[in-house]
């Protein structure tokens, strides 16, 4: 059974999510938190906790902050920010922090199960509507990002660099194609990248070939 840490401020939101999940996916052990510090204080409490659920704007600790905090807290731990947000800087900020997906407020129950799914399972999960924001990185900004990435989603990146295609680099790394779309998905988010073209600028430019140029 996996267990999930949801932290939102709104009480209505928690305990209708908690109510639908449980619905859909019975097997998912759901714990809920109000704030930042109850959330710190239950990855204390739950060992088992492998996967966070966020709101970006909370009362007591900021969205990037928090992340941050989970992040050395439990090192490992995958993170969805769920957010009602559409602004493109937030979802770039939080992807910058530590966060291993973001998904609208307005999703439906299928979508966030898609996207707990993809994030628990190593990729990562955008709004498509961000996927086409253009990056806005200096040099040092662009070593940064290649940086969050994780050790998997370089490898990825390192392969498309090289002009191999998703089912390529499927073989190449015995994962499915679909896994391999999800990782390309959150590469393009970190990186802040429109297409494979630009992330493999990026990557060179990030220094993931060597010294950054």
């Amino acid at each position: 059974m996996s267990t999930v840490l949801l932290i939102d401020d709104h009480t209505m939101f928690r305990q209708g999510l908690e109510l639908a999940l449980a619905q859909a996916r019975p097997a998912l052990r759901l714990l809920a938190a109000p704030g930042g510090k109850e959330a710190l204080a239950s990855l204390q409490l739950h060992a088992d906790i492998s996967a966070v659920m966020m709101d970006y704007y909370l009362p007591d600790i900021s969205g990037s902050a928090l992340l941050q905090r989970l992040r050395q807290a439990r090192p490992g731990i995958r993170i969805l920010v769920l957010s009602a947000s559409e602004d493109p800087d937030d979802v770039r900020h939080a992807i910058s922090a530590g966060a291993h997906g973001f998904l609208h407020k307005s999703a439906d129950i299928p979508t966030l199960l898609e996207a707990l799914a993809s994030v628990m399972a190593g990729a990562g999960y955008v709004p498509a509507w961000y996927r086409g924001v253009p990056p806005q990185a200096g040099p040092g900004d662009e070593a940064a990002r290649v940086s969050a990435l994780t050790r998997r989603q370089r490898e990825v990146l390192l392969l498309v660099c090289d002009g191999l295609r998703n089912n390529d680099i499927s073989v190449r790394l015995g994962m499915t194609e679909k896994t391999v779309k999800a990782h390309m998905s959150a590469i393009l988010a970190t990186l802040g990248a429109h297409n494979r073209t630009q992330a493999t600028l990026i990557a060179r430019r990030g220094g993931l070939l060597g010294k950054p140029q």
